[in-house]
C-alpha cells in the first residue's frame, strides 16, 4: 500500500471507522456487520477499510486493542516489577471494571462473538488477547500477595467472572434487584466487587 487515499487527507477516516464500529457492533453479531455497510456508513469505499484494517477482523481487532490497551499495559507494568512484590490485582480489577462501564458495547460483544456457541470472533480473540494475557495474569495471581496459595488460574477466572458478569446481566440487574446503573451506582459496584475479591483471596491463603 503506497501513500495515504486521496480522500482521507482531511479527515480521520480511521477513528471515523472504528466509532461506527463500535456503534455497528452494539446490536448486531460480527458475522452480521459486512466490510461494505461499515465502508457506507462512513461514505467511503471497502478498499478504504481494507487500507487502515487489512479487513473486517483486522478492524475488530483494532477497535478492542484501543479499549483494552491500558489493561495490557497495566499488565505488563506488573510482570516488570521485582518478582517479590505483591501485585496490584485488586488495581487491575477496578480498571478493568471501569473499562467494561464506559464501553457497553464491550461485554455484549465478548458474549455474543466469543463465548457464544459458533461465536464468529472467538478463535481471533484466543490468538490476539485471551491467549497471550491470560497466562502472565495467572503468573501474576501466582507471585505472593493474599491469594498466592490459590490456584492462580482459578483465581484469574473468579476475577474477571466478578468484574464482567455484572454488565452482561445488567437488564436483569435492573428490574431483579432495582438497580440503577448511573454512574454512583456502578461506582458502589466496583468499590464493592473490589472489596470482595480482596476480602475472599485473603481468606482463601489462610485456609
Amino acid at each position: 500500500m503506497r501513500g495515504r487515499p486521496p480522500s482521507a487527507a482531511t479527515r480521520d477516516v480511521r477513528l471515523e471507522l472504528l466509532g461506527v464500529a463500535r456503534h455497528l457492533f452494539l446490536d448486531r453479531s460480527y458475522r452480521e456487520v459486512s466490510l461494505r455497510e461499515l465502508a457506507a456508513a462512513v461514505g467511503v469505499s471497502p478498499a478504504m477499510v481494507r487500507y487502515y484494517f487489512g479487513d473486517k477482523q483486522g478492524l475488530y481487532v483494532a477497535m478492542l486493542r484501543d479499549v483494552m490497551g491500558p489493561l495490557v499495559g497495566r499488565i505488563e507494568r506488573m510482570l516488570a516489577a521485582p518478582a517479590d512484590q505483591r501485585p496490584d490485582l485488586a488495581g487491575f480489577l477496578r480498571e478493568y471494571m471501569k473499562t467494561a462501564a464506559a464501553n457497553p458495547w464491550l461485554p455484549r460483544l465478548i458474549l455474543r462473538d466469543v463465548l457464544a456457541p459458533g461465536g464468529g470472533f472467538r478463535d481471533r480473540f484466543v490468538e490476539e488477547f485471551a491467549g497471550k494475557l491470560a497466562p502472565k495474569f495467572a503468573q501474576l495471581a501466582g507471585r505472593g500477595g493474599p491469594g498466592a496459595p490459590l490456584d492462580p488460574r482459578f483465581t484469574v477466572i473468579s476475577m474477571l467472572s466478578l468484574g464482567l458478569w455484572p454488565f452482561l446481566a445488567m437488564p436483569i440487574l435492573e428490574q431483579a434487584l432495582d438497580f440503577r446503573p448511573d454512574d454512583a451506582g456502578i461506582e458502589r459496584l466496583i468499590d464493592h466487587t473490589v472489596r470482595f475479591f480482596t476480602a475472599a483471596t485473603a481468606a482463601g491463603a489462610q485456609t
